[in-house]
């Protein structure tokens, strides 16, 4: 007789973490006592984190792609079998025991994906200033983007039903796939909960570069911005060309008032032009939204939801 599937499957993504990863596999059993599991550990170091997480029984995988967080996280859903899936780093930084949290509202199918909330007990030093602004920044800009409300966007602790997979697309290689779970869900109309985590400092070297990490992320997210809502994006655009048009005819405009003479005609074509491009870039927008509803619509009676 086939054994019938986990409940909840546990996906870590490691890298150089032979150090923690043994006791976060071993916490991460405990707050799942009693419930049917399983532990895949998606491994991209070069140290003895392997070994470490082979030796406490949690299934070893070597990660494929170019060593990125997007490329580990979507391997490792690609090989869960479980109803739901929930997934941590295996640094240490993310408490294990807070995987009863996301895992309740799952299992009495009240939501289709939790993300956790750092925010709400963070050990003191686990998260630079900087990182703390920047954290906020991009929930804020998540938040517009993808018409959600949640404290913590970027959280690398998350849950939600296996099956929602069929419906969501993930493409993110690097630490955007965060934000890119968050507005595919929110995009397929999916039930979408926060819950309160615990943030602890890491165990080792973090492999995360702010510098490159910030930055990379906020591009992620204009480009989901251009493919959610592009009305918004581009009207944002649009108005700001406006504004520039008129800063840049300013004084032409002002000669003309007070004097009656008109010898700036650089500064108005410049305007001009700037005038027409955000009108065109907001005509852009209404176009592509336009085209963005029919297709949802289409999505929508495919799937018989509409």
């Amino acid at each position: 007789m086939k054994p019938l599937p986990p409940k909840i499957s546990v996906v870590l993504p490691t890298k150089n973490e032979q150090d923690a990863i043994g006791n976060v596999i071993r916490d991460c059993r405990k707050a799942l006592l009693g419930i049917d599991h399983e532990i895949i550990v998606v491994d991209a170091s070069q140290d003895n984190t392997p070994v470490e997480a082979a030796q406490v029984g949690a299934r070893v995988v070597k990660q494929k792609g170019n060593g990125g967080l997007g490329d580990a996280l979507t391997q490792g859903f690609s090989l869960a079998s479980g109803e739901h899936i929930v997934f941590l780093d295996g640094d240490g930084t993310y408490d294990p025991a807070d995987i009863q949290k996301l895992a309740e509202p799952l299992l009495k199918n009240e939501v289709d994906l939790v993300n956790g909330n750092r925010f709400a007990n963070m050990e003191k030093g686990a998260m630079t200033l900087t990182n703390r602004i920047g954290n906020r920044i991009l929930t804020w800009m998540g938040n517009v983007v993808f018409h959600t409300n949640l404290k913590d966007s970027q959280s690398g602790m998350k849950g939600f039903r296996r099956d929602i997979l069929g419906r969501i697309t993930l493409l993110e290689r690097s630490f955007p796939i965060t934000s890119e779970l968050l507005a595919e869900a929110s995009k397929a109309d999916l039930r979408i909960s926060e819950v309160d985590i615990t943030y602890r400092r890491r165990i080792g070297t973090s492999k995360l570069k702010p510098a490159s990490a910030g930055p990379n992320i906020c591009w992620a997210v204009l480009l989901m911005l251009r493919d959610y809502d592009p009305l918004l994006l581009f009207t944002m655009i649009g108005l700001v060309l406006e504004l520039v048009g008129l800063y840049v005819a300013w004084p032409a405009i002002f000669e003309f008032v007070e004097g009656g003479s008109f010898t700036l005609v650089g500064r108005a074509l410049a305007a001009i032009f700037f005038w027409l491009a955000g009108l065109f870039s907001i005509f852009t927008g209404v176009i592509l939204d336009t085209v963005n509803y029919s297709i949802r619509r289409i999505e929508r009676r495919a799937s018989g939801l509409a």
